[in-house]
């Protein structure tokens, strides 16, 4: 559905870095804080939209099962089994169907998630070129129009307004992405929340027990993707060229929105060049947990 998506995404940054490269060279800074957040939106929606698939042929397969298992119970309850033992049978095969049921619905829910996520960062990708192709046409237009010396001046004043304008339309838009975004892995989390109270409340403790040990199998994953999104979000900022603010701006006290110092920015760059033609971070993109075949992965010392 969206094979392509990642190699688009990868041409709107080189756009986007050659346009704010050539501005630069023109005297209009102002394209190269779009390089930052084009380096953060690299995705594979692909990946998201063949999950979703995957989760969607569970829910068929989960909902022919139920419904097939339903008509044999039916079939045996019709046939008069009406003593304790028949009673205890019907009473075990309806929690079966319940969690049959269970199942379908939260599959549903992950396939659902899957879809709106890769559609929003299809969507993402598509507007990320096109900013990029607004701030190249920008860049050749204060080229053409400072040729005349005297027009210089003038196109580099309408170029930085223009930019800054954009920039401002690009953050109105990446911030709605997060929160959809956000919305889409806290309903996962709920769901999968309330599952477990639920079976604990009915005093099952086997989902609390499943969830444990998933944690514990997948902690060094957990933790490595962890590291690998700071990493990721400091090269970002360092490629913008400004002290961050919001979460990271804890550690930049009241030097946030100022200059990093010379040399940083330039950098994260090269950085951020390596990472995109290798197609992982440099610094923990090598070391990903090995997966074992029961899906767990491994801890460093094993």
């Amino acid at each position: 559905m969206f094979d392509g998506g990642a190699g688009l995404a990868r041409l709107g940054l080189q756009t986007g870095t050659g346009a704010a490269l050539t501005l630069s060279a023109l005297g209009v800074p102002g394209g190269w804080p779009f390089v930052g957040k084009f380096y953060v939106h690299q995705y594979d929606p692909e990946a998201f939209w063949e999950g979703a698939e995957v989760w969607r042929g569970v829910v068929t397969d989960v909902r022919a099962a139920r419904e097939r298992i339903g008509d044999l119970v039916s079939g045996v309850s019709r046939d008069g089994w009406r003593s304790e033992d028949g009673r205890a049978f019907q009473r075990r095969m309806d929690a079966f169907l319940d969690d049959l049921l269970g199942i379908e619905i939260r599959a549903s829910l992950i396939a659902a998630v899957l879809y709106v996520s890769a559609a929003a960062m299809a969507g993402m990708i598509v507007f990320m070129c096109s900013v990029a192709s607004a701030m190249a046409a920008t860049a050749a237009w204060v080229l053409l129009a400072a040729l005349p010396p005297l027009s210089a001046a003038n196109a580099r004043i309408l170029a930085t307004d223009a930019l800054r304008t954009l920039f401002g339309t690009f953050e109105a838009v990446e911030s709605g992405f997060d929160t959809l975004l956000h919305t889409c892995a806290g309903l996962l989390g709920a769901a999968v929340a309330g599952d477990i109270l639920a079976e604990s409340a009915a005093g099952d403790r086997s989902a609390m027990t499943d969830s444990v040990q998933a944690t514990v199998s997948q902690s060094p994953m957990l933790v490595w993707g962890t590291l690998n999104r700071v990493e990721r979000d400091l090269t970002a900022h360092g490629i913008g060229g400004r002290f961050p603010g919001g979460l990271w701006g804890r550690g930049s006290g009241s030097r946030v929105g100022l200059p990093l110092p010379p040399g940083l920015p330039q950098a994260a760059a090269v950085k951020g060049a390596n990472d995109i033609s290798g197609n992982q971070q440099t610094v923990t993109g090598p070391y990903v947990p090995e997966q074992n075949p029961d899906g767990s992965h491994t801890y460093p010392w094993e």
